[in-house]
């Protein structure tokens, strides 16, 4: 669908007023209508109040659309597809499966800044498993073209990834639903982070601070670059069980970034 084509309504003041004492609606209801009501309502006010919907719904999740001469990416007035492939350029060779269904997807590429930072919304259509369509929102951070990894890991002799430090060259560090991959300054050897608990986890065949973390599951485990050699200036990655240390599903970083970004784009499996 394009955007540009959509005739919306007025979102004045009084209007987003409403809209966000609506969207807080519900706090002591049941989780189940509480999310069915606001996934409606937020699906509404993208459908009735085209980009500037999209910059409200982006704005109650402390971002602010902003279009001045100190955005890094040149996409003002550009068709959101056309957006998409200007930004992701020849990364789309790497990522293809991401890159394609993120360009079928779009209806807004917006810039925006959460405090001191740029970041760059991109917002798709998705149908969510009840049948109802809504959306899904991906965030990638500034370009930065001197990506550098925390003290710590650099103490422990690592470098950025090449691999690594293409992505930042678009987006140094980018959110796809619930997947982050992390900014550069935010990887940490698991060294760091099983500090204190490596004595009673079970004794791993492999050197904690050889594993650099990028992509975290959010119950413990993680997705790294393994480092068999200093030598080595793209590793691949690995899937680290945090039960266990063990090592398993081996991948390349940009085909683990492309599956794990592109599948959170597609509808929800339904019900």
């Amino acid at each position: 669908m394009n955007n540009n084509t959509i005739l919306t309504k007025e979102l004045d003041e009084l209007t987003r007023a409403r809209l966000k004492r609506e969207l807080s609606w519900g706090a002591s209801k049941p989780t189940a209508d509480r999310y069915q009501r606001t996934t409606d309502l937020q699906r509404a006010i993208l459908d009735q109040y085209g980009r500037r919907g999209a910059e409200f719904i982006l704005e109650q999740q402390g971002l602010r659309a902003r279009t001045d001469a100190g955005c890094p990416w040149p996409v003002a007035g550009m068709a959101p597809a056309d957006a998409v492939e200007l930004v992701f350029g020849e990364l789309a060779a790497v990522l293809p499966r991401f890159v394609a269904v993120l360009q079928e997807r779009v209806r807004w590429v917006i810039p925006a800044r959460r405090d001191d930072a740029w970041m760059l919304a991109y917002l798709t259509d998705r149908v969510l498993h009840d049948g109802r369509p809504h959306f899904q929102l991906v965030l990638g951070g500034a370009p930065n073209a001197s990506p550098s990894l925390s003290p710590r890991a650099q103490y422990m002799g690592w470098s950025v990834p090449d691999s690594l430090r293409r992505l930042c060259l678009v987006h140094d560090g980018i959110c796809s639903g619930a997947e982050s991959i992390l900014s550069a300054r935010r990887m940490a050897d698991l060294g760091e982070i099983m500090a204190g608990i490596e004595e009673e986890a079970p004794r791993p065949s492999h050197a904690c601070k050889d594993l650099l973390e990028f992509h975290p599951d959010g119950v413990g485990n993680c997705q790294a670059f393994f480092r068999r050699s200093s030598r080595d200036t793209d590793p691949s990655t690995v899937f680290w069980d945090h039960e266990s240390n063990e090592l398993s599903r081996e991948a390349s970083f940009f085909e683990y970034v492309d599956r794990t970004l592109s599948l959170p784009l597609h509808d929800e499996a339904r019900s």
